[in-house]
């Protein structure tokens, strides 16, 4: 009987530690599934590398504008020729920097934010990554003499899976369409979506603005990517409107 009681001991030990080994077997097997799903979320969360030169694609396209009345009366004192800060070298709105053909821009990121120089104006936007508490009082937009422009607002950004997100607050009043007089107002929020298609850049643009839109205002972009690494000074001097009134102006036998 001792014997037995013995080998039935040793069994036992021996079944104990058989038993250890499949549950560290098992417990190392789910640790490398977790840690695999874990790369393979992380991997897909990746941030975008927007970072290179791009020139918008195509036409800036908008979706359905309703106004406020209050909109509408903004929009019909408005004078093309008078009230467009183009015509001062100063951006009327992100809008309306977005929106302009044949100008290229050059996208930079770091760990702490997002740098977006534009040829048109010789602006430089910086963005602090993070949430609203990274908005500042100044104005994210200045030109390369240091001149800040508040009509393109005070801006933050961060990521959500493959795609960039920048929300601008504290605007100027100013105009998201020069062409239609299309306003902003110190209450309009932007929010800029960006997400890559192959070298295609989509950005989705939308204002919020309760005095002024009835419904979101959207505004959709695709830009190209083009060789190069730096962007061309614009050295603007001041515009004018001569091929405006020129383009306008009546014929000479109409005008007699």
């Amino acid at each position: 009987m001792p014997e037995r009681g013995i080998t039935i001991a040793i069994l036992a030990r021996r079944d104990t530690k058989v038993l250890q080994a499949i549950l560290m077997y098992k417990l190392t097997y789910l640790l490398i599934i977790s840690a695999s799903i874990s790369w393979i979320c992380s991997a897909a969360r990746a941030e975008p590398d927007l970072s290179g030169i791009w020139v918008l694609a195509g036409r800036a396209t908008e979706r359905d504008l309703v106004m406020t009345e209050g909109a509408r009366a903004i929009q019909a004192a408005y004078d093309l020729l008078i009230d467009d800060p183009s015509l001062q070298c100063e951006p009327a709105s992100l809008s309306r920097v977005w929106a302009n053909p044949n100008s290229r821009f050059k996208i930079e990121q770091t760990e702490r934010q997002v740098l977006i120089l534009f040829e048109l104006f010789d602006l430089r936007r910086t963005i602090p990554l993070g949430d609203a508490t990274a908005l500042s009082g100044t104005p994210s937009t200045k030109n390369l003499d240091g001149l800040y422009f508040r009509k393109m607002g005070s801006s933050f950004a961060w990521f959500e899976d493959d795609r960039l997100f920048i929300e601008t607050r504290n605007h100027a009043p100013g105009y998201i369409r020069t062409s239609r007089g299309i306003p902003q107002s110190e209450k309009s929020v932007a929010t800029e979506e960006f997400w890559l298609e192959g070298d295609t850049l989509n950005m989705k643009l939308t204002y919020e603005d309760d005095t002024l839109f009835e419904i979101p205002f959207i505004i959709d972009h695709s830009f190209a990517r083009i060789d190069g690494s730096e962007i061309l000074p614009y050295n603007c001097e001041g515009a004018d409107y001569d091929w405006f009134e020129k383009l306008n102006a009546p014929v000479e036998s109409e005008a007699q």
